[in-house]
């Protein structure tokens, strides 16, 4: 199964594995209102997300990326989720 993040003019795909870790990490992150947004999504349908979740689930995707690293997380959907927020939030890199 594959989980669809639309990010503005981005739509990122993560695995079912990474979606899970996502979730973890943003309950850990004790944010779980966003990650019930993830846990309810039916099969082929997009989560869009609102700007003021964007900020947090940039600041938890990037601490995930900085931990382990992009060699690990280029084929998980993660990446582009990253690009994704941060062409919407102006985080130039």
């Amino acid at each position: 199964m594959v989980v669809s993040i639309q990010t503005g003019s981005y739509v990122a795909q993560l695995t079912d594995e990474a979606s899970q870790q996502l979730r973890g990490r943003l309950l850990a992150a004790g944010l779980e209102s966003l990650s019930d947004q993830f846990a309810d999504v039916e099969l082929g349908a997009i989560t869009r997300l609102d700007q003021a979740d964007k900020r947090p689930l940039l600041d938890v995707v990037e601490l995930w990326v900085g931990r382990t690293g992009e060699e690990q997380l280029s084929s998980t959907g993660i990446l582009q989720l990253r690009e994704g927020l941060r062409s919407d939030l102006g985080d130039g890199f």
